[in-house]
């Protein structure tokens, strides 16, 4: 494998923190481990972005998030993150100093995203915390400062398939109007992975078939079109999308189908595809020139979807 700069010395060092084999480790072991990756890739919230917790609600649901805000504001957009890990693994905390960064990189209102987790809590509940989310976010839009028909949501791995979810459910329940998705490295089949596949670096078969059994452990439910939108899926009247893959990922065919379903409903969409990155890169924005330029280039699209430009 050509690995862009950086990228080998990321991969070894997120392998000694977070073994491949952690998933077979207790739950609460895991989620240690993955927030440990904070110590040894950290990064700071960047000067003029102020954050503070809060919660909206929906249907007498409330969801926990935590607002970043600019000191310099672009416009009165936002943009709902949806942090990966496998619904399993991951915080507010873990992804703390990266929606910071996309509200400074972008100028507009960040949204983190907390919801239930599996294995203790599998689908369809985190997919219903987000789309509550998106839904209290809208209604509050006036406290919250933000403009109601300017919300992106986006995300990585299995927060970038909450995010088209998000996008799939709203379409279907008549939600919120989202002006576009961008979306990092989706996982948009989980039917391929029930009895695990081909590894990748920093993604292993195993571990992509723990996150299956554990997120829906019903036989059926690997198929359900808001678990795989690629197998059930129905593509129309998504909003516009902005999908980046790392071309040394076992889940960048995920992206270029996504992408194709979305062409062929007439849907705006551009992939792009990052040269030697990996699965997970983006926390090696500060170890690589390679993937910063690509997180710079991910706000930048995300920004142009939610204000134009």
């Amino acid at each position: 494998m050509q690995y862009a700069p950086g990228i080998a010395e990321f991969i070894e060092r997120s392998n000694r923190r977070m073994p491949p084999d952690f998933y077979q480790l207790p739950v609460d072991e895991q989620r240690a481990l993955y927030l440990s990756l904070t110590d040894e890739f950290p990064y700071r919230v960047p000067d003029g972005v102020t954050f503070v917790d809060d919660t909206v609600v929906h249907e007498g649901r409330p969801v926990p998030i935590r607002v970043y805000r600019p000191d310099r504001p672009a416009g009165r957009g936002a943009l709902l993150y949806i942090r990966g890990g496998g619904f399993v693994v991951g915080s507010l905390e873990t992804h703390h100093a990266l929606v910071a960064e996309l509200a400074r990189n972008t100028g507009l209102v960040s949204i983190g995203l907390d919801f239930r987790m599996a294995p203790e809590h599998p689908f369809p509940a985190a997919v219903e915390d987000a789309y509550a989310a998106l839904c209290g976010i809208v209604a509050d839009a006036d406290r919250l400062g933000i403009d109601p028909d300017r919300v992106v949501v986006g995300g990585e791995s299995s927060g970038a398939n909450m995010s088209v979810v998000v996008a799939m459910i709203s379409r279907d329940r008549g939600g919120p109007a989202l002006r576009g998705t961008a979306l990092i490295s989706p996982v948009l089949d989980f039917t391929r992975w029930r009895h695990g596949g081909a590894d990748a670096p920093l993604l292993t078969g195993g571990e992509m078939a723990y996150y299956t059994a554990c997120y829906c452990p019903e036989p059926d439910q690997a198929g359900h079109p808001y678990v795989s939108p690629l197998v059930s899926g129905k593509f129309h009247d998504l909003p516009p999308a902005y999908v980046m893959g790392t071309e040394l990922d076992s889940l960048l065919v995920d992206s270029r189908r996504y992408a194709e379903h979305l062409r062929d409903n007439d849907i705006p969409v551009e992939l792009v595809i990052e040269p030697g990155l990996v699965h997970s890169s983006v926390r090696a924005r500060g170890l690589s020139p390679r993937v910063a330029e690509a997180w710079l280039r991910y706000c930048a699209k995300a920004r142009q979807l939610a204000i134009g430009g």
